[in-house]
């Protein structure tokens, strides 16, 4: 048995496949051989075949609990969340403290889009081991998710104060920081995050999401780079950049190689279709910054999707009086990999001094809404990223939109499956009402677009 712990730890594990093969002859019994048999299939990658040698481990000792959190990673791995959170719930209540398990649950709770119940994981796991410092960092990351940026940069603070060098809480915090506007102590995040650890790809790859021009974005996109010459989004970030600046010789080389079809790509020659390059821009806020200062800021504006409103909240300070629309309870209908539900506020509408919130399915609300005479609108912040959802809003809001008026579309680039999204409602909408449409500014980085019709 000695050996075969010994052939494991040292990483031989085709080793451990022959010995423990050998070994269950005498012992067949032996949940200790399957679980070291099951550990070394899942090195290896095979994890049918480790699922099924934890099982057989179940079979000889079904409660031992950390086989049962060895059946959950195997599982994980494999892509079958479902039956991995059943594994980690059994180890759990075999073993009430097994704080690792909560944490797993947490992961995979958080892959399948239940982020309520991934925070509950999560913060269990805290309660039974509070010094367990990649749990604080695993909160922070649901609770971003969720749009609850204050308490995930306190959890990434919390993780600091127990290892001050842990440079994935800087790059986590980073980015929930950069969500809630703050470019400026996102990049120190991002700095501290490079700082520890210099070959942080990640990080060097949020700079370029937090850079205020073209220059220092491709600064950024170079370093990434310069660490993993790989890093496929860096690629092809950087023909991008270079495209803008009149270079198109990257672009069409990569348009002639494997790589054309990613969803990047295929946003980009769009962008090559138009008669006239829009603005490029990488953040979220400096995107808006734009937008505003083209628009008429005499009028208010109107956001279709608010959730936790943080969006909602920047516009406000510019034009004082605005429309938000949501049901405040997630997607209507699954999207993409996100299922209904997502994005949900839990039916909590903000409280935004100027702005006046409608809740409820587009559908049911905006009819009413628009029936009777409105302004029109400044900026209008499509934000409900559904086909369905953004054709609605846009064939009821005909009424408020002008030639002056700018669209702002929050996912119209860059998904897998973009031009099913509102890249079709907006075209869809322009065919019908015989539009055409400008596009003033895009963002790879953030997936949005900003438009005005003409001919309207």
């Amino acid at each position: 048995m000695q050996s075969v712990i010994g052939l494991y730890s040292q990483g031989n594990l085709q080793q451990v496949l022959v010995q423990v093969d050998q070994l269950l002859q005498s012992y067949p019994n032996s949940s200790f051989l399957y679980n070291i048999l099951g550990a070394a299939q899942a090195g290896l990658g095979q994890f049918d075949a480790a699922i099924d040698s934890y099982n057989q481990a179940l079979k000889i000792e079904p409660g031992d609990a950390k086989t049962h959190f060895n059946l959950g990673i195997a599982l994980s791995e494999k892509g079958d969340l479902a039956a991995a959170i059943d594994s980690y719930k059994k180890a759990v209540s075999i073993e009430p403290h097994y704080a690792v398990a909560y944490n797993n649950m947490g992961n995979a709770l958080k892959d399948e889009g239940d982020l309520v119940q991934a925070i509950a994981c999560y913060r269990q796991a805290i309660n039974v081991a509070p010094d367990f410092v990649e749990v604080y960092s695993n909160l922070g990351n649901a609770l971003r998710d969720n749009g609850d940026l204050e308490l995930a940069i306190n959890h990434y603070r919390q993780a600091l104060q127990i290892k001050p060098d842990y440079a994935e809480a800087y790059n986590n915090m980073g980015t929930a920081l950069k969500d809630r506007g703050d470019l400026e102590q996102a990049r120190n995040s991002y700095s501290q995050a490079l700082r520890i650890n210099p070959a942080y790809t990640e990080a060097a790859w949020n700079m370029v999401g937090s850079a205020a021009n073209i220059d220092d974005a491709e600064n950024w996109v170079e370093r990434c780079l310069a660490t993993d010459s790989n890093y496929l989004k860096a690629m092809i970030q950087l023909c991008v950049i270079r495209y803008f600046r009149g270079d198109s010789k990257g672009f069409d080389d990569l348009m002639k190689s494997a790589v054309k079809d990613h969803p990047t790509m295929r946003s980009m020659e769009w962008v090559t279709t138009l008669p006239k390059l829009p603005e490029l821009y990488f953040n979220r806020w400096a995107f808006f910054d734009s937008v505003v200062e083209r628009s008429d800021q005499s009028r208010p504006f109107y956001e279709f999707g608010v959730f936790r409103g943080e969006a909602f909240k920047y516009l406000i300070t510019t034009f004082k009086n605005g429309f938000g629309f949501d049901t405040f309870e997630g997607l209507p209908e699954d999207w993409h990999e996100e299922k209904a539900g997502s994005y949900s506020s839990g039916g909590s509408i903000p409280e935004i001094a100027g702005g006046e919130f409608i809740a409820g399915k587009f559908e049911d609300t905006l009819p009413s809404f628009f029936s009777k005479p409105r302004s029109v609108a400044s900026i209008i912040n499509f934000d409900a990223d559904l086909y369905s959802s953004t054709i609605c809003a846009l064939n009821n809001a005909k009424s408020v939109i002008d030639s002056r008026t700018i669209l702002i579309f929050d996912e119209f680039i860059v998904n897998e499956n973009w031009e099913q999204d509102e890249y079709k409602a907006l075209n869809e909408f322009c065919t019908l009402n015989n539009y055409a449409f400008e596009v003033l500014a895009v963002s790879f980085f953030t997936k949005q677009a900003a438009v005005k019709l003409v001919a309207i």
